[in-house]
């Protein structure tokens, strides 16, 4: 029983740095497109928005989602 709930605990991991990783992705991309970075991780109180970005009088707001496959949608 204990081996299910690591493995639980190790995708869940997986999934964390896959997602952290195609955040900095896009952090790196934004940053190269010369937007301004104005938060990562920014928590309201209606949840977490990724990333907060502005280039020139617009500010977007940034929510990663990471697929192993492109076809899955």
């Amino acid at each position: 029983m204990a081996r299910k709930t690591g493995n639980r605990q190790e995708a869940r991991q997986r999934a964390e740095h896959q997602g952290r990783t195609a955040e900095f992705v896009a952090l790196v991309y934004l940053m190269l497109t010369c937007h301004r970075i104005l938060a990562r991780r920014w928590r309201g109180s209606a949840g977490e928005i990724d990333l907060v970005a502005r280039r020139g009088r617009r500010i977007i707001f940034v929510e990663v989602k990471f697929r192993h496959r492109s076809d899955a949608g």
